[in-house]
C-alpha cells in the first residue's frame, strides 16, 4: 500500500463543540494518518470531511479538481430535507455511510456509498468493576442511589441554545413518555441525567414527580461551556447505571449505543442509525409501549443482561480503531485507482456544480421579501377539494404572511420565480411562454401519480419531462416519493424533501374534546377521492368487525363503499372538517401509495393520534404519534393499545409548521432567482 500513502488529504468537518462530530474527526484522523499524508487544503488531492456542512465552510474554487469524501453522520433522508444540502450532493465523489440504514437510504435514491462504521475509543469506554473506588466515590459525591434501577440519558434535549423547545430528532419527549408509563405501572426506578442543555427534561421530570439525579450544575442559561463532561466521566456513568435508553426519532449513530456497549451497560434503542446493526432485535423498540414492556421485564427478571456480552464483542470486532483502519485502507485504495484519471479531467468537475451557492455576500444583494414575487402555477379550486389543492392554498396564504408578493397562473417578466405544482396547471400555456423567456422554476412533485391512482402513467412521464426542461430545484413531498421516483428511472433536478403542512389557523387542537374511556371512543376517517386505494374496502371491513358498544365511527368525504353503521358525511369546507376532527378521538387512514396525505396531516394537526396503513409517506408523517398496521385484522389490536395509552400517543404528535415549510420554499425560490 505504499502508493496509497502518497495521497494528500485535507481532513475537516468538526464543529469545535467537543461533541460527536469532533470525536468523529479525531477518530478519523487516527484511522487514516497511517495510510495518507494529512496536509492543508491548498496542497491536497482529496478533501475528506466528516460532515457535509464542513464543505460549505470551504471556498468553492479551492475544491476544483479535488476528490471529495463526505461522511453521512446522520440519517440521509433528514439531510435531504435541508435546502442547502442539495448543493453538496453534486460535489461528493465518495460517500461514507456509517450504518446499514444509511447505506440503504442512500442506495434507494441512487447514491452508492462505502460503509465505514462508527468507531469507539475502547481505551476510554470500558467496563469498570462495581467495587472500583472511583466508581463508589462518584456515586457518593453525586448521591446516586444504589438500591434502585438506574436509567441513564446523557444527550441534549433542546435545539441549539433554545432551552425551551425539545430537540425532536433526539426524542426527549419520547423518553419522557416511556418514563411516565413505567411510573404509572408502579415500577421503582431513578433517572440519571448528564450533559448540557437538559433543562427541558429536568422541568418535565420535576413536573411528573419522576425521581432523578442531574450530574452537573443546574441553570436556566445555556450551560454548554461548563456542563460538558469528559469521556472518562461518561464511562463512569455508563458503569453506574443499569440501562441506557436511546429515544431518538432520527440518528446516525448514536454514539451512546457504542459507548454504553463498550462499558458493558445494558442499552435499548428506537429503530435509528446503528441500533439494528449492533443490538439484538429484543433491544430495539418500535414505540414507547414496547420500550416500557422491555424495561418492565428487565427490572423484574434482568433479561437484558444476556445481551451485554454479545454487544461488547460486536463493538470490538466492527467498531474498534483497528477495524475502521482496514475499512479506510480499502476506501483509499479504490480512490487511488480513480484519482489519476479524475485529476486529468479536473475542469469537468467545475461543470458538475462546483459553483458557489448563494454566499453570505450574495444574499445581501437579494431583493427584500416585499420586493420578491412568486407565481404559483396550479389549477385552484374552492374547498372542499383534494389535498394538493389544500396545500397550495395554504402555501399561498403563508407566503403572503411573510411578505412575499404572490400571483397565480400569470406570465410576466417581472416575476422572480415560479412554483409549479406537478402537472396540475395549464401546461400548454406555460410552455408557450417559456419559449421566449428564461424562467426560474421550483417544481413541486407528488406521486408518482400512477401509483396513487392506478392509472395516468402518462402524467408521470409529462411531469418528469417538465422537471428536466424547467426545474432549477425540485420539491418532493416525502422520502417515499423520492424513492419511488428513482425506482422508476427518473432523476429529479436538485431535489429537496419538504413535507406538506396545513393552515394552522384552521387545523389546530384548540377546543378539541377531552378524551374519555367512560364513553364510546370516536373514530374518524376522511378522503376527497373515492378511489378504492384510499382505503374504502378496509373501512367497510371495519364496519363489520368493530365492537360498536365501544366505538362510534364517522367518515367524511368521498368513498368507494356504502356504509350502514359508519356515519358517512359528504365533503365539507375546511373549517367544518376541522371542527369534526376536533370532536373525534382517533384518526384511521387505510390509503395506499399516498405520498404525503394532507388528510392525515389535518387530523394530526387537530390533535388526533393516528392508526395508519404502513405504506407511502404515512410513517414519515405520524412518526411516534400513532400505530401502524399491515393487515386489516391488526387494526383491532392497535385500537386497544391506543385506547389504553391514548395520552402517550397524543403527546407525541409532531407536524411540520406551515411557516417553516413556506420558509423553505421561499429560500429555494430566492436562491435560484439570485
Amino acid at each position: 500500500m505504499q502508493a496509497v500513502n502518497k495521497i494528500k488529504v485535507f481532513l475537516t468537518g468538526g464543529d469545535d463543540i467537543g461533541w460527536a462530530l469532533d470525536e468523529d474527526l479525531r477518530l478519523a484522523s487516527d484511522a487514516i494518518k497511517g495510510i495518507v499524508d494529512l496536509v492543508g487544503l491548498e496542497d491536497c488531492q482529496v478533501v475528506h470531511t466528516v460532515w457535509w456542512e464542513g464543505l460549505n465552510l470551504l471556498p468553492r474554487e479551492q475544491l476544483v479538481g479535488k476528490w471529495i469524501i463526505c461522511h453521512v453522520p446522520g440519517e440521509p433522508f433528514r439531510y435531504f430535507s435541508i435546502p442547502a444540502h442539495r448543493h453538496i450532493v453534486p460535489l461528493v465523489s465518495t460517500w461514507i455511510s456509517r450504518s446499514h440504514q444509511a447505506k440503504k437510504q442512500l442506495k434507494s435514491v441512487g447514491i452508492n456509498s462505502d460503509m465505514v462504521p462508527y468507531v469507539i475509543d475502547t481505551k476510554v469506554f470500558r467496563p469498570i468493576l462495581p467495587d472500583d473506588s472511583p466508581l463508589k466515590q462518584f456515586r457518593n459525591d453525586h448521591r446516586i442511589p444504589s438500591d434502585v434501577y438506574l436509567i441513564g440519558s446523557f444527550q441534549r434535549d433542546t435545539e441549539g441554545s433554545d432551552l425551551k423547545s425539545p430537540k425532536m430528532v433526539k426524542g426527549p419527549d419520547i423518553l419522557l413518555e416511556i418514563l411516565k408509563i413505567l411510573r404509572r405501572r408502579g415500577l421503582k426506578f431513578h433517572v440519571v441525567l448528564a450533559g448540557p442543555r437538559r433543562q427541558w427534561l429536568i422541568r418535565q421530570l420535576r413536573s411528573c414527580q419522576i425521581p432523578f439525579t442531574y450530574v452537573g450544575q443546574e441553570t436556566q442559561n445555556d450551560d454548554i461551556s461548563f456542563n460538558m463532561l469528559s469521556r472518562e466521566t461518561l464511562d463512569i456513568l455508563y458503569n453506574l447505571i443499569d440501562l441506557y435508553i436511546v429515544s431518538s426519532r432520527s440518528e446516525g449513530g448514536p454514539h451512546s449505543i457504542l459507548e454504553a456497549g463498550a462499558s458493558k451497560c445494558k442499552v435499548i434503542s428506537s429503530r435509528v442509525g446503528i441500533a439494528m446493526d449492533v443490538l439484538e432485535p429484543s433491544c430495539v423498540y418500535k414505540d414507547p409501549i414496547e420500550a416500557a414492556n422491555i424495561i418492565d421485564k428487565d427490572i423484574r427478571e434482568n433479561v437484558l443482561s444476556e445481551m451485554v456480552d454479545g454487544l461488547y464483542k460486536r463493538i470490538l470486532d466492527r467498531h474498534s480503531p483497528d477495524s475502521v483502519v482496514r475499512d479506510f485502507t480499502g476506501v483509499y485504495a479504490r480512490i487511488e485507482k480513480a484519482l489519476s484519471n479524475f485529476e486529468k479531467n479536473a475542469n469537468q468537475f467545475l461543470s458538475k456544480g462546483i459553483a458557489n451557492p448563494v454566499s453570505k455576500n450574495a444574499s445581501r444583494r437579494l431583493k427584500p421579501k416585499s420586493d420578491f414575487t412568486v407565481c404559483l402555477w396550479h389549477s385552484f379550486f374552492e374547498p372542499p377539494y383534494g389535498g394538493g389543492n389544500q396545500f397550495m392554498l395554504a402555501l399561498k396564504k403563508a407566503l403572503l404572511k411573510i411578505g412575499v408578493s404572490v400571483r397565480e397562473n400569470e406570465l410576466d417578466k417581472t416575476i422572480d420565480a415560479y412554483i409549479l405544482n406537478s402537472v396540475h396547471f395549464d401546461v400548454d400555456r406555460f410552455l408557450e411562454f417559456s419559449k421566449r423567456n428564461r424562467l426560474n422554476v421550483v417544481h413541486r412533485i407528488d406521486g408518482p401519480i400512477h401509483l396513487i391512482r392506478g392509472y395516468d402513467r402518462e402524467k408521470d412521464e409529462l411531469c418528469f419531462e417538465l422537471n428536466q426542461k424547467f426545474a432549477s430545484a425540485t420539491v418532493l413531498q416525502s422520502t417515499w416519493t423520492y424513492k419511488q421516483i428513482v425506482a422508476m428511472g427518473y432523476k429529479p433536478i436538485q431535489p429537496v424533501i419538504i413535507n406538506n403542512a396545513v393552515d394552522d389557523e384552521i387545523f389546530h387542537p384548540n377546543g378539541r374534546i377531552d378524551f374519555s374511556r367512560s364513553r364510546k371512543i370516536r373514530l374518524i376517517s376522511t378522503s376527497w377521492s373515492n378511489n378504492p386505494r384510499k382505503g374504502g374496502p378496509i373501512y367497510k371491513w371495519l364496519e363489520g368487525n368493530l365492537d360498536w358498544s365501544r366505538f362510534e365511527y364517522t367518515f367524511v368525504g368521498n368513498v368507494s363503499e356504502k356504509f350502514g353503521q359508519i356515519n358517512h358525511i359528504p365533503p365539507v369546507p375546511s373549517g367544518e372538517l376541522a371542527d369534526l376532527l376536533r370532536n373525534h378521538d382517533i384518526y384511521i387512514t387505510a390509503s395506499k401509495n399516498d405520498p404525503c396525505s394532507n388528510a392525515l396531516i389535518e387530523a394530526l394537526s387537530c390533535g388526533l393520534p393516528a392508526i395508519y396503513y404502513e405504506d407511502g409517506g404515512h410513517p414519515e408523517l405520524v412518526k411516534a404519534g400513532g400505530l401502524a398496521f399491515r393487515t386489516q385484522e391488526e387494526i383491532l389490536s392497535q385500537l386497544d393499545d391506543m385506547v389504553d395509552n391514548y395520552e402517550t400517543f397524543q403527546n407525541l404528535i409532531t407536524v411540520s409548521r406551515l411557516e417553516d415549510v413556506a420558509a423553505k420554499y421561499i429560500e429555494i425560490a430566492r436562491e435560484i432567482a439570485s
